[in-house]
């Protein structure tokens, strides 16, 4: 398993922007098929109901 990237870092050090938390925390942001990074999503860090 690799290691865990830095998500304070500059993207430009990492290679792109670094996901903070959740099940993919520590990897790269996934992008679209057109090529833009995918945003967070809309519910990000709020409770559950």
């Amino acid at each position: 398993m690799s290691e865990k990237k830095d998500a304070k870092k500059s993207p430009n050090k990492t290679g792109g922007p670094v996901v903070p938390t959740g099940p993919t925390a520590g990897e790269n942001r996934s992008r679209n098929k057109d090529g833009k990074w995918r945003a967070k999503r809309s519910d990000a860090g709020k409770t559950r109901k």
